[in-house]
């Protein structure tokens, strides 16, 4: 990583690109009162967050004392993550099965629960949302209140090839702090910064940190990353679990993409790892699945258009078998049931000489 230009720029920092972050995976938001300090919200996961991982990021609004804080856990599937940071303001966390905070996030059923601290004056609002990690042009954002504990943020971007003098606007509106790219110390930003930086292909860690620069002030940020038009895409449609056996075997799904400027003719392009597909081109698709075989299906949609980065989404869709979950134990105990009285029969019998 080599930075090739960092100038300051004036106060009014106009935006360095044209962008925004892709559409969140999921969003949970909320209230927390003194009836209720803690709401838990299901959540069932149709896809996969696979590596390099996912962007976690809060909003925490209502408390202004150090101890005005929400904690985030998540259980089911995995129980792969607990967020056990006192949050407070708005930020950003980065987690990955490779990264020094282990947590695979897999397509199935989870719990995501918002808590307040056992000191905290409620109510307190509170917002969080799931994202992949996207590609640049991109636009992050925070607030890091004076007496927040948890004074880091720490986010990402995939680039799908290399760039050369790529520009990143660092701003500020109160407050200092350090800015690093993949945890080397690229500056301190006390005035709105540019830097000019060359990547290599792959994902690249971001961090914005006020725990040495800006410790005990009031901390406004922004981190803005240039690139090429791009197309964000998400599958809207979660398929329902299917049973041919019970005549559900047919999912109607549909994608759309977002693009980070301009307003581009965009094409759709579907692959399945099973079943059939009406047609593999368009926004909307029919899937239908085989007969006879239980299994798990990912539909993958790619949207592309001209001069733009094209954007991917999955979605896995669960076939299950001919019975209901709910009557193998009654089938099993019928089957042992059989087995015993069978046995009786036998050990009954005469010997025959």
């Amino acid at each position: 990583m080599l930075a090739l230009l960092a100038i300051a720029l004036p106060a009014s920092l106009p935006p360095a690109v044209e962008a925004a972050l892709p559409s969140a995976v999921k969003t949970f938001s909320g209230s927390l009162t003194s009836a209720n300090p803690n709401v838990t919200q299901p959540w069932q996961l149709s896809r996969d967050l696979p590596d390099p991982g996912f962007l976690f990021h809060y909003a925490i609004t209502g408390g202004s004392q150090p101890d005005d804080v929400v904690y985030v856990y998540i259980e089911g599937t995995y129980d792969a993550w607990d967020l056990n940071w006192p949050l407070m303001g708005e930020g950003w966390t980065y987690c990955s099965p490779y990264s020094f905070q282990p947590c695979p996030f897999d397509a199935g059923s989870y719990n995501v629960t918002a808590q307040a601290g056992p000191a905290s004056r409620l109510p307190i609002s509170y917002s969080i949302d799931f994202y992949r990690v996207p590609n640049p042009p991109v636009d992050f954002s925070g607030h890091i209140p004076a007496n927040s504990t948890v004074r880091r943020s720490i986010f990402g971007v995939l680039l799908p090839s290399a760039a050369t003098n790529s520009k990143i606007v660092l701003g500020v509106t109160s407050g200092s702090y350090e800015f690093f790219v993949d945890n080397e110390d690229e500056t301190v930003v006390n005035r709105n910064t540019q830097l000019s930086l060359n990547f290599t292909k792959g994902f690249h860690l971001l961090e914005v940190d006020a725990e040495t620069e800006g410790i005990g002030e009031d901390v406004a940020w922004s981190v803005q990353m240039s690139g090429p038009p791009k197309l964000d895409v998400r599958i809207v449609d979660i398929c329902p679990t299917l049973n041919p056996k019970s005549g559900q075997s047919v999912c109607v799904t549909h994608a759309e993409a977002t693009a980070s400027s301009g307003t581009p003719a965009v094409s759709y392009q579907w692959t399945v790892s099973g079943g059939k597909l009406n047609s593999t081109a368009g926004q909307w698709v029919t899937w239908t699945a085989p007969p006879g075989v239980v299994a798990s299906y990912t539909l993958t949609v790619n949207a592309s258009a001209p001069g733009y980065v094209s954007g991917t989404d999955s979605l896995i869709v669960q076939v299950t078998p001919e019975f209901p979950t709910a009557t193998l134990p009654f089938l099993g105990a019928v089957v042992l049931a059989s087995l015993l009285v069978i046995r009786r029969r036998f050990r009954h019998q005469p010997c025959k000489q």
